[in-house]
Formats: structure tokens, sequence, C-alpha cells
């Protein structure tokens, strides 16, 4: 997102302003993290407001290959 936004001109207000997002908010968002050590998790309207503004799609905002479902780590009980 930090790419885009520089690319584009616009400052980290401009684009929260324009998406609706406080500055700590987004500036977590493009560090990728929502708290140190822990991935970012944007809800798809954020995701679709900040596509707006920086004038992209969503496939262009987002991080590519799309990480997989099924890549979640599987906790088994002891008992099956």
């Amino acid at each position: 997102m930090q790419r885009l936004r520089i690319s584009r001109g616009l400052s980290q207000e401009h684009v929260t302003y324009e998406a609706g997002l406080s500055r700590y908010t987004y500036q977590k968002f493009e560090k990728g993290e929502s708290m140190p050590g822990t991935p970012a998790n944007p809800s798809l309207r954020n995701i679709m407001a900040i596509a707006q503004v920086l004038g992209v799609t969503l496939d262009e905002l987002l991080l590519s290959p799309w990480p997989g479902l099924h890549a979640r780590q599987i906790i088994h009980s002891p008992n099956g």
C-alpha cells in the first residue's frame, strides 16, 4: 500500500481522510500488522475504501498469491 500511495503522490493523511480511517489504523495496515507480531486483519470495507482512494482494484491491493485457507494449523484433540 505504501508504494501505491507514494507512486500516486498521496500523503497518509489524504488516504485516511478519503477512506474514512484513522491515521493510526492506516499506518498499521501499511506495516501489515495490527499489534506487534500480529498480522493485520482489515475489514473488507476498509480494503475497498483504500483501494478506491488509491485507484486500484482489490487484486492490485492485496498480497499475491493469496494465503491458502487450508494453511491454518489444525490442532487435533488427544482423543481423536
